[in-house]
């Protein structure tokens, strides 16, 4: 039986059981790596032989009749943004090419805990600063779908491997869309959690409060056992929820999350009142949407959604954050850093106390108009992506129907403002276009996570998505 494409919770499910070997899977999943990861470059650090340590100790415990965890003897990489007791702790970029980690993340250590096998680092844009996969650290990652495309940002290198089937999952982390966007892109489900519901940790929490930690994963429930094995607070991070009571797995297996969307209000929105996004793209999430409305016997509400355009409150709080942790290092080494992250900090040296104020203003408007839509409304549907993945190399501008826009234009009009305003959104695999995959993006008020998950259970099932992508043609020489 091949474990490549199984979904990690089946794994781990077969390990506990004794029917599978950990071992077995963690070697079947590195031979993948081998063969696929010259063409992708979705993972740039592996740690084969404490891996192989880690998956015999968990097949003794099994052994011994020992429960090692629910996501016992899964493989799983982590994106390179996150930190691993003793692993590269780079960020992405060259200033820290050296640096080391001295403890696992908040994340990490709650993924070990529940009896993963830590392998490897995926790779990310440098310091997630956008929305493709391409540094001067590790060069191009590459989209399985067609290698000639990007596989998103940040979590470009997660998506990327679960995609190929490198591993059943990964760590990823949504600050604008950076789980969303390369799920889009790549054919999964990705899922951006209410703020807070995982704490940070041991490092500093985020001023900007947009990102978050999540699973890249090519199941919901996968999903949802990740985020029941990841959720809680942390002592250092005044930021963070309480451990919810209930389980979102056992919610979405018992149907209680269908039976909870039955009714609800939905609108939706193919623009947020500022966004656009390319006719066929439109037309498949929309035809996703409709789906999903009559599966889930939603009630679809014409109710107009008018969001204050994100980009400049989201770049400037970014950008306060960021520095607030690395402004010294990338100060001294700046001829080192990506144009993108160069121009960053002359925008952060020259920054007026006037626009620092517009930004928190913005990001009050922003919340204050998505509260007075959810006041109403249970679930907004639209876009995850305006356009399919754009290529490899990446790109700083684009158009979308005829217009010039950013790179948030591009890639992230529909995912930036529910990191402002720390609202659960998940993105479904809506079907393909021009060969590429596109998302619909279910938003839900904040803690109603189980409701954008139930609702990409009722798609998954109906409408069930690939569970490895095709490799396309070969990369340019």
């Amino acid at each position: 039986m091949t474990v490549i494409g199984q979904d990690a919770w089946s794994i781990a499910d077969a390990v506990r059981a004794g029917e599978l070997r950990a071992i077995d899977v963690l070697d079947a999943h590195l031979e993948r790596i081998e063969a696929l990861n010259p063409t992708l470059n979705a993972v740039w650090f592996l740690d084969a032989d404490a891996a192989r340590d880690q998956a015999r100790a968990i097949d003794a415990r099994v052994a011994a009749g020992e429960d090692p965890g629910t996501l016992a003897g899964v493989p799983l990489a982590v994106k390179e943004l996150a930190q691993v007791a003793g692993w590269p702790d780079t960020d992405a970029s060259l200033i820290y090419e050296d640096r080391v980690a001295t403890a696992d993340c908040t994340e990490v250590a709650r993924l070990r805990a529940a009896g993963a096998v830590l392998v490897g680092l995926t790779t990310a844009s440098e310091f997630g600063a956008v929305s493709y996969t391409n540094t001067p650290l590790h060069g191009v990652t590459r989209n399985p779908w067609d290698l000639s495309r990007t596989p998103g940002g940040s979590s470009g290198g997660s998506s990327a491997a679960v995609a190929a089937g490198l591993f059943p999952a990964c760590t990823g982390s949504d600050g604008g869309g950076s789980i969303r966007i390369p799920a889009s892109y790549c054919g999964l489900p990705g899922m951006k959690t209410t703020y807070g519901r995982t704490g940070s940790g041991p490092g500093p929490y985020s001023f900007s409060m947009t990102s978050v930690s999540g699973p890249v994963v090519r199941s919901v429930r996968d999903a949802a056992r990740y985020l029941d094995v990841i959720a809680g607070p942390t002592v250092i991070d005044p930021t963070s929820l309480a451990r919810p009571n209930d389980s979102l797995e056992a919610a979405i297996l018992s149907g209680a999350g269908l039976a909870a969307l039955r009714g609800a209000r939905t609108v939706w929105s193919s623009t947020l009142g500022y966004a656009s996004a390319e006719p066929a793209v439109e037309q498949a999430a929309h035809d996703a949407a409709m789906a999903l409305v009559d599966l889930a016997g939603l009630e679809l509400v014409d109710v107009p959604v008018e969001l204050p355009k994100p980009g400049a409150a989201w770049s400037v709080l970014s950008t306060l954050d960021g520095m607030a942790s690395n402004y010294e290092a990338m100060r001294d080494r700046a001829d080192e850093l990506t144009d993108v992250l160069r121009a960053g900090l002359l925008s952060y040296e020259r920054l007026r106390p006037d626009v620092v104020l517009k930004a928190i203003r913005g990001r009050r408007e922003t919340v204050a108009a998505a509260a007075a839509v959810f006041e109403t409304i249970d679930l907004v549907l639209t876009p995850t992506t305006p356009t399919p993945a754009f290529e490899a190399e990446g790109r700083l501008y684009g158009t979308v129907n005829g217009k010039d826009v950013s790179l948030a234009g591009l890639s992230a009009p529909f995912t930036m403002p529910f990191n402002l305003t720390g609202q659960p959104a998940c993105s479904i695999p809506a079907g393909l276009v021009d060969g590429l995959p596109v998302g619909l993006q279910v938003v839900a008020r904040r803690h109603e996570d189980l409701a954008c998950l139930a609702a990409a259970a009722v798609l998954e099932e109906a409408r069930p998505w690939p569970k490895l992508a095709p490799l396309g043609a070969p990369a340019p020489a």
